[in-house]
């Protein structure tokens, strides 16, 4: 009886491992376009864009983009890609990973533990509904990624600045920056994104992404080096 009720439950599990969306090969790259969303010389603007910052910062952004999410839950898969693929793995986990789905007109952005210091879910939100989303809707991709990837470096800028330094919260208690100065940074960026997203919104008659839905799923697991999380969905 209990070897029935055991096979019967590996059999659910290997069916339901089967049924999911294949993630993708890691490529050694931080732009990885699979949807052909940008010409060759624009993913290539991009990558060098986000490699400069990551050497220079502890802060690592990836972008991926798929044709389909062929029925997968899109914050579930996004979530498994950016663990699989360990985006800004290492002390800070503070890894950004901005995902596009272009036929199911989905967008989300996954965050490491480390990051959401500096890409709450609210702010988030905002980079895909007032800056990605407009932008995708009159088709151009590449303006909505650069002026989004822009954004988060923006509100990176002052909590990580460098591989092996401390945080900021601890340098401030040094005499570094003070903490008030990064809340008004934060403060006139979550203003600009505001203002960017309604300028957009007057140029835009018909929508492209319907989407960009950004969900904020209940379950949350302390990190465990990298992307590596304990099992249970991540904040995106």
């Amino acid at each position: 009886m209990f070897r029935s009720i055991l096979t019967t439950i590996l059999l659910s599990f290997s069916l339901l491992a089967i049924g999911q969306k294949q993630i993708p090969a890691r490529t050694n790259m931080l732009v990885s376009d699979f949807a052909g969303l940008l010409s060759s010389q624009e993913s290539q603007q991009l990558e060098r864009k986000l490699r400069d910052y990551a050497r220079a910062t502890s802060t690592q952004i990836a972008i991926v983009t798929e044709n389909s999410l062929e029925g997968e839950d899109p914050f579930d898969y996004s979530y498994r890609l950016a663990r699989a693929w360990g985006i800004g793995g290492g002390e800070y986990d503070n890894g950004v990973l901005i995902y596009v789905a272009k036929q199911d007109r989905e967008i989300r952005i996954q965050t490491g533990f480390g990051a959401e210091g500096f890409l709450p879910d609210a702010l988030a939100k905002r980079v895909i509904d007032n800056i990605i989303r407009p932008a995708f809707r009159q088709e151009r991709y590449y303006s909505g990624l650069d002026r989004a990837t822009s954004a988060i470096m923006e509100l990176a800028q002052g909590e990580y600045t460098g591989e092996g330094q401390q945080p900021q919260q601890q340098r401030d208690a040094k005499g570094g920056v003070p903490a008030i100065l990064i809340i008004a940074v934060i403060i006139i960026v979550i203003i600009l994104l505001s203002r960017m997203g309604q300028d957009d919104d007057d140029d835009d008659d018909g929508g492209y992404y319907r989407g960009g839905r950004y969900d904020h799923h209940p379950r949350r697991k302390r990190r465990g080096g990298g992307w590596i999380f304990l099992p249970g969905p991540w904040i995106g």
